[in-house]
């Protein structure tokens, strides 16, 4: 059994033995949106082409994610990759649902009901099977303290997305180092065996992401003037 990239970031964004989400939620939608934005691509589903995106096939599939995600795109006007990642964002909050489901169809993940100071419900997902996620855990530990190669396009974008989202140490630990990470990511963009793809949503998501920075900071400075 496989896990997509969508279901391995959930899978790291999500504590082990609470449920709870442990980073934050704009930063992980945004991480979520370029990570559909790759896996479209390597469905060749889109192409990116002058920083825009072209549907290339929009035929159903049996993914309801993927097909939620495509009719969102052929619905906004500027196709610019970077609004696609930020329109995309605003759609995962029906993502996230519809990933958690499916990784507890797999019997990787539960619902756990509960209520907060005893009043409002709240619903938390703890892990039930973690034999996956290890895997992909040490994968990207070997990447980055042993410096082994990257097996598929997927671990690159994940070890952007720990940088992105402050998820560093739920895969290294106390010993994570984002200086060392950021280094070894600098080192496999300019391998020439990733992916275009790969990094292609790579720099989308972070224009996304930097675009969101400098929207909040602005807010923010606004609001402090008044």
């Amino acid at each position: 059994m496989e896990l997509s990239i969508l279901e391995k970031i959930t899978l790291i964004a999500l504590d082990d033995d609470t449920g709870k989400w442990v980073t934050d939620s704009m930063r992980l939608n945004y991480a979520l949106a370029g990570g559909v934005l790759l896996q479209l691509t390597q469905k060749k589903k889109i192409e990116l082409v002058n920083n825009k995106v072209k549907i290339i096939d929009n035929s159903p599939t049996d993914n309801f994610l993927i097909n939620d995600s495509i009719k969102l795109i052929e619905s906004i006007k500027n196709k610019k990759a970077v609004n696609v990642v930020y329109k995309l964002a605003r759609l995962t909050r029906k993502l996230k649902d519809g990933i958690v489901i499916d990784l507890m169809a797999k019997g990787i993940l539960k619902e756990q009901e509960g209520k907060v100071m005893w009043l409002f419900p709240t619903t938390h997902y703890p892990m039930v099977d973690s034999t996956l996620e290890n895997r992909v855990k040490a994968e990207l530990i070997d990447i980055v303290d042993n410096n082994h190669p990257v097996q598929n396009e997927d671990n690159l974008f994940l070890l952007s997305v720990l940088l992105n989202c402050n998820l560093e140490k739920e895969v290294f630990g106390l010993k994570a180092n984002k200086k060392k990470i950021a280094k070894r990511i600098e080192e496999l963009n300019s391998d020439n065996s990733i992916g275009g793809a790969t990094n292609q949503a790579l720099i989308q998501m972070q224009a996304a992401m930097t675009m969101l920075m400098i929207s909040t900071s602005t807010i923010t400075a606004s609001s402090a003037s008044r």
